[in-house]
């Protein structure tokens, strides 16, 4: 007798579906997962490179990027916007990579600290050979890159020296590009101006090759009136000390005080455009006077020079001397020495006379004697 066998029914296989299911969707989300942090990654190269972004091109390096040290004391906030931009250099060597700037910078501050004694790095910001800007005191704290200025204006200094080299295309590029920056910001008004150093203080700065550069600029200014009568400094005077001078031979003889005439004369020395070759006639002119002529010393007041500056001779204080002749200057007035009679400089004398007038130093009445036309 065959037994029948009854069939057993084997479990079904699992559905390899469902085994393949939370893989796929691991995959997928790690998919996901690379997609989102390539567009976030990318998002964030075109807000620092894009063409369309307001910062194109620019890199500025903050206090802690270059490991500035803090300020050794408080010092007043800007007026913002301001409306006046000074351009100055360094006058120390350049730098055309960062870690050199960097070291450039520590320098400056170190210098303006220990040695001048101010309380941080005078310039607000600092402009390297590398195309980068390197923050001082920023925009919203006045600087001291200028005695009377630092309330009304911001300093932008270009590391190096540029008496007779010009700065790398891509440094002037960026320090463009701060100052457009700052009106973005409304750090700076729109309808700001733009000075050089010399213009406003009796120096080389930003030198020779970059002023002439920075002339061409739309914004730059080679009117410093509004600026001077802002800062309440309408004279750029300066002293014996900064152009070298000799002491006299033997003292000199006081002016009787409040003098009651001044009087203009030409040095009849050969006209100077800057300040490095004023000095050179104004000490020139100190060493004839005393050498070859007799003088106890420079025998002019003051010196109004063809860079826009009064030069400083025997001040409010000493009387000149009569030529040896017997005539010509009176040893009662105030003699104002021309070494280019033009009618800038006049300008600048006849605001010496009031500030003199001021300081009680001149007679509300005096008499003012223009020998520059008999001359």
């Amino acid at each position: 007798m065959q037994k029948t066998v009854a069939a057993v029914a084997l479990p079904e296989e699992p559905e390899t579906e469902v085994k393949r299911f939370p893989r796929e969707l691991i995959y997928l989300c790690a998919i996901l997962l690379m997609l989102v942090a390539l567009v976030t990654g990318y998002s964030f190269w075109v807000m620092t490179h894009s063409t369309s972004s307001p910062n194109k091109g620019l890199h500025i390096l903050d206090r802690s990027e270059w490991q500035g040290e803090p300020p050794s004391g408080k010092y007043p906030h800007l007026k913002l916007p301001v409306s006046n931009v000074i351009i100055a250099h360094t006058a120390t060597e350049g730098c055309e990579q960062e870690d050199v700037c960097i070291y450039r910078v520590q320098t400056i501050q170190a210098f303006h600290m220990k040695s001048l004694g101010w309380v941080d790095i005078g310039y607000n910001f600092l402009v390297g050979g590398d195309g980068q800007i390197y923050v001082g005191r920023g925009w919203y704290i006045q600087g001291q890159h200028v005695k009377g200025y630092g309330a009304i204006s911001v300093s932008i200094a270009f590391i190096g020296t540029f008496v007779n080299m010009e700065p790398s295309s891509r440094q002037i590029a960026a320090a463009k590009r701060l100052m457009d920056e700052g009106v973005r910001l409304h750090r700076l008004h729109p309808d700001y101006h733009i000075y050089a150093h010399r213009q406003v203080s009796p120096t080389e700065s930003p030198g020779q090759r970059l002023f002439e550069l920075m002339k061409k600029w739309p914004r730059f200014t080679p009117d410093v009136t509004s600026l001077r009568l802002l800062s309440n400094a309408t004279l750029k005077i300066v002293t014996r000390a900064y152009w070298l001078a000799q002491p006299p031979t033997v003292p000199l003889n006081p002016l009787e005080l409040p003098v009651q005439s001044v009087r203009f004369v030409s040095t009849k020395s050969p006209s100077c455009a800057t300040q490095a070759q004023c000095v050179f006639r104004v000490r020139l002119m100190q060493s004839f006077h005393i050498e070859s002529v007799g003088y106890k010393d420079i025998n002019y007041n003051f010196v109004a020079a063809g860079d826009g500056h009064i030069y400083e001779g025997r001040g409010w204080n000493h009387s000149c001397e009569a030529s040896k002749d017997g005539n010509g200057l009176n040893p009662k007035e105030l003699i104002v020495g021309f070494l280019d009679p033009s009618s800038d400089n006049t300008k600048l004398a006849l605001e010496l006379i009031q500030q003199g007038v001021k300081l009680g130093h001149i007679s509300k009445d005096y008499r003012l004697i223009d020998d520059l036309e008999k001359s």
